[in-house]
Formats: structure tokens, sequence, C-alpha cells
């Protein structure tokens, strides 16, 4: 069972995820509330990109926090379905928009945000590390970030060794760190990777 961890929606329960979606991984309650401590500044009226909707567990959160606007995607229709249900039992459905994409070509083939992202997460499933180079290359290259914007990449320690992301100009690293099987990059935008008007 999963809750919200903090704000104006802490302890509200998080609906069942649906069952038989390949590598559906809720990011687990210590390591979100680690993530939403160094985030803190980033969240309050932010717009926030949750790229692997899931759980929906790290977007909520950040609404529940203080966060404007949340933009969900997930590319299995029933994961969608799950996220829109969710944010309608937490009474937060007119702050998110929720949609089934691909995140590598939702971030390559369409135009970026009117408005910026301050907070990107991008959490995919642990077998597929093969998605972080392209989507933080898009993320600094196609003006989808405001100015100090910050992306949390959370991947999966094999062995002990943890991912290595290639930062793109653009995308200063700030933060790293290992929580169990999981490591948790943070990196913030510069005036390379910021909204071009």
């Amino acid at each position: 069972m999963q809750r919200i961890g903090g704000g104006r929606l802490r302890g509200r329960v998080l609906k069942e995820l649906p069952s038989g979606v390949a590598g559906l991984r809720p990011t687990g309650a210590r390591v979100r509330g680690a993530i939403f401590d160094h985030l803190q500044q980033h969240v309050h009226d932010a717009r926030v990109l949750d790229l692997f909707g899931g759980s929906g567990a790290l977007g909520f959160e950040s609404l529940s926090r203080g966060a404007r606007h949340l933009t969900l995607l997930d590319c299995d229709a029933r994961v969608v379905s799950h996220l829109g249900a969710q944010a309608r039992a937490l009474g937060i459905d007119a702050q998110c928009t929720i949609e089934r994409a691909d995140a590598v070509r939702y971030l390559r083939d369409r135009p970026a945000a009117q408005e910026p992202f301050d907070l990107v997460f991008v959490d995919p499933p642990f077998a597929t590390p093969e998605v972080f180079d392209p989507v933080v290359l898009l993320l600094a290259e196609g003006g989808w970030l405001a100015h100090n914007a910050a992306v949390m990449c959370e991947s999966e320690r094999v062995r002990g060794t943890r991912l290595s992301i290639a930062w793109p100009s653009g995308l200063s690293p700030s933060f790293s760190r290992a929580y169990g099987q999981a490591h948790v990059d943070i990196a913030r935008a510069t005036n390379e990777a910021s909204h071009r008007e």
C-alpha cells in the first residue's frame, strides 16, 4: 500500500496498481521522501513533467507539496486509465494532464511546451536503462526546461554499480546517491538548456 508522504494530501492512500503491466515499479516511500527533501525548492508552484508515470506516486506527491500542474505520460493504456482514476480520487484531476505516450517520441516529435517545466521525473522501468541518455539530451536541447529546472533520474544499481548518465551540455549534475537497489541522480538546467523563445 502506497501513501502520499507529505503536503496537503499527506497520508492519502494510492490505488492498487493494475496487474500484469511489465516493469511497473513504484518508487518506495523512503526514496520518495529523500527525493523531495532534496527538491523542496523546485516544487512550489512548479510545472512538473513525469515521463514514465507508472504509479503516479512521484507526480502526485509533487502536487501535494505545492506544484501547480502535472503532466503524466505512460505508454500503457491500463496505466493511463489508472492514473486518471487516481487523480480523480485525490481531487487533483484539474491540475493534471495525463497522456498515453512514449517518452522519447513525445520529446522528439512535439514542439516544446509553451510554458517550460520546472521539474522533470525520469523513472523508467529498471529493464530499460537505454532511455536515459536520449531523454536527457532531448530535454536539454528541445527547450523543455525552465531556467534552473531540476531533472531527477532514478535507475537500478546492478551488483553495486550505478548507471552512468551522459549528461549533455546544459544539464549540470548536482546530486547522486544510492538507496538500496535504486540510484537517484539530479541535474540542474543551465542557461544553455533553458526554454528558448
